[in-house]
């Protein structure tokens, strides 16, 4: 399923890369440019997201990748989409985990300022929460887990970023970037959550 995911955002960077190109060359005045890659992603995490009183919390890692339209000389458009799994130990049976996925449309506005690129904006969309929960037993055998719980569910996404692009070359940018996903359920704000670092590879046009 990720790896079908993870396929479809590079096929849509690639289709989103060829109209930017095309537009481009039409009318200049429409699209100024255009910018995508792929980024890596640590953070931390906490807070209940179940009815048992255990309260899940540390690091969080995953990948993901990001495609603009540069449509003016400060604001971008475009989309973007994440895999991010925290591993549980601390209070749980290894094998424990919290995983999210999400995607959405997202705009920032940008400056120059030298070899730097400044950027703040925010993604709209949403995804899907998978958590496994293994109170006691062990993963390495087959045995039946009596005391363990799985829980899937879809959520609306808001996710407010602030980061920075450095240009390396014409085309090459390494970036950073910090967010704070808000992900909003049946039940009101999704937990845990908490802050994340991610640190990539952007190639601009």
């Amino acid at each position: 399923m990720k790896t079908r995911i993870i396929l479809t955002i590079a096929a849509l960077f690639a289709v989103l890369f060829t109209a930017g190109a095309e537009v481009t060359e039409k009318d200049s005045k429409v699209i100024k440019g255009f910018s995508g890659g792929m980024m890596l992603h640590t953070g931390y995490l906490s807070g209940c997201d179940n009815p048992y009183g255990f309260k899940p919390s540390g690091a969080t890692f995953g990948i993901g990748g990001v495609a603009k339209l540069h449509l003016s000389e400060h604001f971008r458009a475009g989309f973007e989409g994440y895999f991010s799994t925290m591993g549980l130990k601390k209070e749980v049976q290894s094998g424990s985990f919290n995983k999210l996925f999400w995607t959405g449309v997202l705009a920032d506005w940008f400056w120059k300022i030298g070899k730097f690129y400044p950027y703040v904006g925010a993604t709209v969309g949403g995804g899907m929460e998978t958590a496994f929960y293994m109170f006691e037993g062990d993963k390495h055998d087959w045995l039946p887990e009596a005391s363990a719980v799985y829980n899937k569910k879809p959520f609306f996404a808001v996710d407010p970023f602030v980061g920075v692009e450095y240009a390396v070359g014409e085309a090459l940018r390494l970036t950073l970037k910090a967010d704070w996903l808000l992900a909003v359920n049946k039940d009101g704000l999704n937990r845990p959550m908490g802050p994340r670092i991610y640190f990539g590879f952007i190639f601009a046009h």
